[in-house]
Order: C-alpha cells, then sequence, then structure tokens
C-alpha cells in the first residue's frame, strides 16, 4: 500500500510503498478514504519525541475491510472514524469516565521510554515503520484495535468525519467540556487554526453572549466572524485592550499567550489550554494571583470528549448546521500532494485540506 512516511525528524515525507499486516486478534483493518494534517502530527517528531522512521497522522476516516478473531462491535463496510485515544475501559480514568485520558492508551513513543509496548503493523522489508500515534492516517490503510474507531452514519461525508476525529471534538469539546461555556458568558478564543476555529462554533453553540476571536492574519479573523464570532483582533489589540473576561480558551498553548490568557480573565473566571505547548517551556503565574483572584487554569486534552459516547453529539450539531465544519475545509488532494498540503497549512493560507489517500 501506499503511505507518506517521514524517516528523519521534520523532514519532508516520502510517499512510498510499505507492507502492512493483517489485523489480528481484536484488530481490525480500515481503508483510509479522507484524512486531515493536524499541527500536532508536525511536532510529534520534533517536539515530542516520536522516533523515525514513521507514518503519521491521526485525524482519519474510512471504511473496514476486515476484522481480527474476538472482534464484535464493528463490522466489515462500517464507515468509522479513528480514534487516536482508544479507551481500555479498566483503568482509572476510564472508568469515572474520563476514557479520553486513558492510562493504557497506545503510543509508539513507548519504544522510546522503554517499556517494550510498541506495536506496529507497517515495515519497509524488515525494517520496523513506527505507527505515528498508534493510528497511522498518513496511508491507504491502517491496523488499529477494535477499540481504536468508532462507527459514523453513512450519510456523513469522510471529510467530515475525518474532522471529527481530531479538529473538531478538540475545539467544540475544549468550550463544551473543558471550559464549560455557559449562556451569556464573555468568551475570547486565542488562535484561529482548526481547533480554535472549532472552539469559536462550540462557544457560539454553547450560547455565549459574547466570542472574541483572537488571531495575527485577518483572514483567519475574518473566517471566525463568518463563524458567528462577534469580534475580532490581533494579539497585540487582545493584550493591550481586553480585560474581564469569563472565559479565554488558549488554543495555541505558548508561554505569552497563556500569560495574556490570564491577564484577560475576570476574577473567578477560567483559562483553558487546548493549544499544546512545548515540554520544556514553562509559564509562571504569581502565587498572590492564584489565591486573590480565584482564577482556574485548566488543561483540555482532546476537548474532555469521549468519543464513543459524544460522537453522535457532534454529528448531531453539524447535521442541524450548528457545527458548518465544511466551511474550514479548502478542498482535498491526495496522498502524493502531502508536503505541498504541509506548506499550504503552516503558511497559514488554509485551515485544512482533506487527504483522500486512494485517489
Amino acid at each position: 500500500m501506499k503511505a507518506a512516511v517521514m524517516w528523519e525528524a521534520g523532514t519532508p515525507f516520502e510517499v512510498r510503498d510499505i507492507e502492512i499486516s493483517q489485523p489480528g486478534p481484536g484488530q481490525v483493518s480500515v481503508e483510509l478514504r479522507a484524512c486531515g494534517i493536524c499541527a500536532s502530527d508536525l511536532s510529534l517528531t520534533t517536539k515530542f519525541g516520536q522516533p523515525t522512521p514513521v507514518v503519521l497522522g491521526h485525524e482519519g476516516a474510512g471504511v473496514v475491510t476486515a476484522t481480527g478473531d474476538g472482534v464484535d462491535t464493528i463490522s466489515v463496510g462500517d464507515h468509522v472514524v479513528i480514534v487516536w485515544v482508544p479507551p481500555c475501559g479498566r483503568c482509572a480514568p476510564c472508568r469515572r469516565g474520563d476514557d479520553y485520558l486513558c492510562a493504557n492508551r497506545r503510543s509508539s513513543a513507548d519504544m522510546r521510554a522503554g517499556n517494550g509496548r510498541v506495536f506496529s503493523p507497517l515495515s519497509v522489508g524488515d525494517k520496523l515503520v513506527h505507527q505515528g500515534m498508534g493510528t497511522s492516517t498518513f496511508a491507504e490503510q491502517t491496523v488499529v484495535p477494535a477499540n481504536a474507531v468508532v462507527r459514523i452514519d453513512d450519510d456523513v461525508p469522510f471529510e467530515v468525519a475525518a474532522m471529527m476525529g481530531c479538529a473538531v471534538p478538540t475545539g467544540v469539546g475544549a468550550a463544551l467540556r473543558s471550559a464549560k461555556v455557559q449562556p451569556g458568558d464573555d468568551v475570547v478564543v486565542i488562535g484561529c487554526g482548526a481547533v480554535g476555529l472549532n472552539a469559536v462554533m462550540g462557544a457560539v453553540v454553547a450560547g455565549a453572549a459574547r466570542v472574541v476571536a483572537v488571531d495575527p492574519m485577518a483572514s483567519r479573523r475574518e473566517l471566525a466572524l463568518s463563524l458567528r464570532a462577534t469580534a475580532s483582533a490581533s494579539f497585540e489589540e487582545f493584550s493591550s485592550s481586553i480585560s474581564d473576561m469569563d472565559i479565554v480558551i488558549d488554543a495555541v498553548g505558548a508561554p505569552a499567550t497563556v500569560l495574556a490568557a490570564w491577564k484577560a480573565v475576570r476574577r473567578g473566571g477560567t483559562v483553558t489550554v487546548v493549544g499544546a505547548g512545548r515540554p520544556d517551556q514553562v509559564v509562571e503565574i504569581p502565587a498572590y494571583e492564584l489565591f486573590h483572584d480565584d482564577k482556574k487554569l485548566t488543561g483540555s486534552f482532546h476537548g474532555g470528549i469521549s468519543m464513543h459516547r459524544d460522537l453522535p453529539m457532534l454529528v448531531g450539531l453539524w447535521r442541524n448546521g450548528r457545527l458548518p465544519i465544511e466551511r474550514l475545509i479548502s478542498g482535498t488532494a491526495g496522498l502524493a500532494d502531502i508536503n505541498e498540503v504541509v506548506t499550504a497549512q503552516q503558511s497559514g493560507s488554509v485551515v485544512r485540506t482533506i487527504l483522500t489517500p486512494g485517489n
């Protein structure tokens, strides 16, 4: 099958033939029909130590083509979204309903950590190719555990379904689940990439009175306004003139944006950080302010969304026009064009161009 392989950290992808194993017990094979390129895919090898060679990608959707022994929850022909945090159902987070924080989720970085739990169905000759985030959606096919897919209605376009794999639940969930936006709240979203724009839509769905979209690019701010943000600002304008907000959602995660969010939120307000900061970056907040201002600083991993529980809710919001996900998709491209798509997304000229690996 064809896959986009990154041979060394941060280098361009090579689209080439590689081998993929058949699904074993408890696994399924998925023919990928659409996948998105998330910013975190591009930083895994450079910021988070993902070993190479690797096939990256975690935002994808497709059709189940084979199932291994013991799989009775999914069938051949089912349309599915790939789940990059497959819940084990047994650990403490899963038992308390926080399965997006599953303590036993697979990671190809396990080899780096030396815990010996590495599985990858991918290889080139006798050389193992890592399965990035345990999903590897930058390929024509993938093999994952049965709990790493969730059924989606057949009428949902694969391009929309792919966005449901990460950008939509992470952004919408940051507003609805993590920040818990309430009707009438004044909300700021910092960063209007795919996740930030979905956070804007989530705040609108939650009934926020004001939604201010902050981004350095005028085109991104205009898109946020078309998605029913009530105002927009550059980061400099936000830092100098916006304050006393109920909630600030930071979809960037850099120390400067976290601190700006902290200053802009009112006493008793909430800062929710959904952007993935670098492991070596530190945010310093005065201890007195933590006490005196009674502000809340929360993280938001995967938007606090349980895919197996919450995907029908997200699909329902899309189906009724409240999550116009198609507005974030500039078009589609074949897998062979992945490097050009990466360049366009990194430049900010597009939000998402969806790859269609089978074309």
